[in-house]
């Protein structure tokens, strides 16, 4: 039987933790923002704003690493397709590309930003249908840039040295 002491000490724990990924919540929300703006900047004049999509993509990056921090699985798996066709879009070589790229990530941010929001709610079918959406677009693209597991990146380290 728990005694009162330890019973306290969890509901403590357990409201420490909910003001922890409030915090967070407001962190991703901000973040979210952001790479809303730049979107929004970048369909003014997608040709001369193209540079815009770096950052987009670093906006991308750092809300699915405090999405990862929070276990917020959907919001990290539409980031990283968000963060790829952003990386693709600045090397888009035709304005129907651009647009391509531009509304998928439209697609992205009002998805991100709703599940920030709800990240306690399910959702289900609608996230897995648009994941295969955004992700057959980057295969359109040619695909996600290679990665680079810990192992390669001590062996290239241990390789300079």
């Amino acid at each position: 039987m728990m005694s009162q002491e330890n019973a306290q000490e969890s509901k403590a724990g357990t409201v420490n933790r909910q003001a922890l990924i409030d915090d967070f919540v407001t962190e991703l929300s901000e973040f979210a923002r952001v790479a809303e703006t730049t979107l929004a900047e970048i369909e003014k004049d997608m040709e001369a704003n193209r540079h815009l999509f770096q950052i987009f993509a670093r906006m991308m990056l750092t809300i699915r690493g405090t999405a990862q921090t929070l276990e917020f699985k959907n919001v990290v798996d539409i980031a990283v397709l968000g963060e790829e066709i952003a990386v693709k879009a600045g090397g888009a070589d035709t304005r129907p590309k651009l647009r391509k790229c531009v509304g998928s990530l439209w697609d992205v941010i009002t998805s991100v930003k709703y599940l920030i929001v709800h990240h306690q709610e399910e959702t289900g079918d609608e996230q897995e249908i648009l994941i295969n959406r955004l992700q057959y677009t980057l295969n359109a693209f040619g695909g996600a840039r290679p990665k680079v597991d810990q192992d390669e990146i001590e062996k290239l380290l241990r390789e300079m040295t």
